[in-house]
């Protein structure tokens, strides 16, 4: 029995010892912090001998477009076409109940009657009263009182042919014609609905012309090579010198030019401007309105671009400044490398040209809190 107890009192020892020892040599390793991967945003070199391309996602509408509604509320009697109908201008689209029209009518043609006849008797009895003045029977008040009979009488009959007018235009506005050639897009009720004054009853666009709709981040619009940009209309006037081509993704093979038509001064709520382009209607491929597109535009330009490998134009705030030297953070594998460079002309919208032999097209900068950073330091993209 005592030996027994002696076994298990040695083997706690024993344990006691390792435990400590373990706790001793733990408390002797420093304590190592989980290195931060710091978020950085960065940009995709754009120089040297490859072209300065951006890629913007867009939409496709008609050259000319109208949501056409009647003027005149009413009840929808008939529908002469559908969503996806080509129609001619004039056609007759759709028409509203017309027999309370025609009821308003009759009570305004029912109401001039009387008031012509009410005119008519009242300038009889001017007539007479006018030759009882002439002959000073009668003071001139009452001469006056007459004549005034009469103007009154003849502007209820004005007044009468203008809601007869009215009546008979409201009659014509039960009726919802094509103002132009083109294509019921949609259609937002069905027969016998009621409708009111100015509800969208279609949506028509004209397909002759091609429109694409595509918005232009503020970086791009800063960078844009226009000479000395005095206004944004200047991507305008300067867009001839942009290759500017949309791709759609059912058509892979086939790239189809595009040109500016307008460009909008006021930034979206997510800083982007929106840009309306203008495309020739295909014969080959069916394009429609509310299509997905990709718009490439190459900016490619002399300021930008340059014969000698190894120039590149970036943000000014990429650039990390030591005393006379100069660099920038290269992301790669996940983490950031210091290159040096040198600094060249500085260009309008915050960028300038920097040269390196050892930076290539492509590469990824860092473009934003460049003096936070050290060498080999983890970092993951918020934005390229």
């Amino acid at each position: 029995m005592k030996t027994l107890v002696k076994i298990i009192f040695g083997v706690a020892v024993v344990v006691g010892i390792c435990y400590g020892l373990n706790k001793f040599r733990q408390s002797q390793i420093p304590p190592t912090n989980p290195e931060i991967v710091r978020p950085v945003r960065t940009v995709r070199l754009q120089g040297g001998n490859e072209s300065f391309n951006r890629r913007y996602f867009g939409t496709v509408q008609g050259g000319r477009r109208a949501d056409l509604s009647f003027r005149v509320s009413g009840t929808l009697n008939r529908i002469n076409t559908e969503k996806g109908t080509s129609v001619k201008r004039g056609a007759l689209l759709a028409t509203l109940d017309p027999r309370d029209f025609n009821t308003r009518i009759s009570q305004a043609q029912s109401a001039l009657s009387q008031a012509e006849a009410q005119y008519k008797n009242t300038q009889a009895d001017f007539k007479r009263y006018e030759n009882l003045y002439k002959q000073k029977v009668i003071a001139r008040a009452q001469y006056d009182t007459y004549k005034t009979q009469v103007d009154v009488a003849k502007s209820a009959v004005t007044s009468a042919q203008a809601n007869l007018k009215a009546a008979r235009d409201a009659l014509k506005d039960t009726e919802l014609r094509a103002p132009f050639d083109g294509i019921i897009a949609d259609r937002t009720v069905e027969n016998f609905q009621d409708v009111t004054a100015k509800q969208t009853i279609f949506s028509l666009q004209d397909l002759t012309t091609l429109e694409i709709i595509f918005n232009i981040p503020d970086n791009d619009i800063l960078v844009a090579p226009i000479p000395k940009v005095r206004s944004l209309q200047d991507l305008k006037s300067h867009a001839e010198m942009f290759n500017i081509n949309a791709h759609f993704d059912a058509i892979p093979e086939k790239s189809f030019p595009l040109t500016i038509k307008e460009v909008a001064t006021q930034a979206t709520a997510a800083n982007t401007y929106p840009i309306t382009a203008t495309m020739p209607p295909q014969k080959d491929f069916r394009i429609l309105p509310g299509m997905s597109v990709t718009v490439e535009v190459d900016y490619s330009d002399d300021e930008h671009q340059s014969d000698k490998s190894g120039v590149y134009s970036v943000p000014s705030t990429a650039i990390l400044s030591e005393g006379a030297n100069n660099y920038i953070w290269r992301f790669a594998v996940g983490q950031v490398s210091r290159v040096p460079v040198t600094v060249g002309q500085i260009h309008d919208g915050g960028y300038v040209d920097i040269e390196s032999e050892t930076l290539n097209g492509g590469d990824v900068i860092v473009t934003a809190g460049v003096y936070f950073l050290h060498e080999g330091q983890k970092v993951r993209l918020m934005e390229e």
